[in-house]
């Protein structure tokens, strides 16, 4: 592939919200959508190497999850009050039991990132973090940032339907 500028395109967002699993549309982002890839790692220390005090003889990878944070201007507020609760298939205004798990109590979402090219179709995600709403005299937007997971060992795809 030749090194070229990218441009993926409006990203439409889209959420499966518990409506008999299917996607419904959130919104349309401002300035597209950053996407945090974090990988977990921990240093193998070795006598090699001094042990414990010294530099690692290896390192061992754990894991990754991905951050999505958005920024809509064009959203369905029907469909945000539907992701408000952060756990599926709860109701706005409501909060779920307190220690209930996301993934192993099937409480997360899938949420898809449908720009005109690259999709990413997230089939673990987690509203976790605050969602950030504006209100006044100027247009409203909601801010908000999900913790992405990987399910059976797939973090994302490029499914869009």
């Amino acid at each position: 592939m030749a090194i070229a500028v990218v441009t993926t395109g409006p990203a439409h967002i889209q959420v499966d919200t518990g409506a008999s699993n299917a996607l419904e549309s959130l919104g349309y982002t401002r300035n597209g959508v950053e996407i945090i890839e974090t990988v977990f790692s921990g240093n193998v220390a070795g006598d090699q190497n001094g042990g414990d005090d010294g530099p690692p003889i290896d390192v061992q990878y754990f894991g990754q999850i991905d951050r999505v944070r958005i920024e809509l201007t064009k959203f369905d507020t029907s469909i945000l009050d539907k992701v408000r609760p952060r756990l599926y298939g709860g109701t706005a205004g409501s909060i779920g039991t307190s220690g209930t798990l996301w993934a192993g109590g099937a409480k997360t979402y899938r949420l898809l990132i449908e720009p005109t090219s690259l999709p990413r179709n997230y089939i673990m995600a987690i509203p976790r973090e605050p969602i950030e709403v504006n209100r006044g005299t100027r247009f409203s937007t909601v801010i908000m940032e999900w913790e992405c997971h990987a399910s059976g060992g797939v973090l994302w795809n490029t499914t869009t339907s």
